[in-house]
């Protein structure tokens, strides 16, 4: 299940690759860290292709599919706090009563 953050880089990224330049994907941003990530051959492959199919960097598609995904697990995992504090707010009420 692809997240928000994802669905709208792939969105900004097919925009711009039909040649609407307004709405181009975000990959140019400030390197503060520069992490070696292994991946496997087929990772590889394709995203060698995607880099090839929206023309850019391999390493700045790597970067903002890596940032959309973090975005998407952080709301994913605070939509699960959030649910986990209500519960305990609910067990405390329980035991309260």
């Amino acid at each position: 299940m692809m997240g928000l953050a994802l669905k709208t880089l792939l969105t900004a990224l097919e925009s711009q690759r039909i040649g609407n330049v307004d709405s181009g994907a975000e990959l140019d941003m400030p390197t503060v860290r520069v992490l070696e990530v292994p991946l496997d051959l087929t990772a590889c492959r394709e995203l060698r292709v995607l880099a090839h199919v929206f023309n850019g960097e391999q390493s700045a598609l790597a970067a903002a599919v890596l940032r959309a995904a973090l975005l998407d697990m952080q709301a994913h995992l605070d939509d699960e706090l959030d649910q986990l504090a209500h519960l305990a707010r609910n067990s405390l009420d329980d035991c309260q009563s």
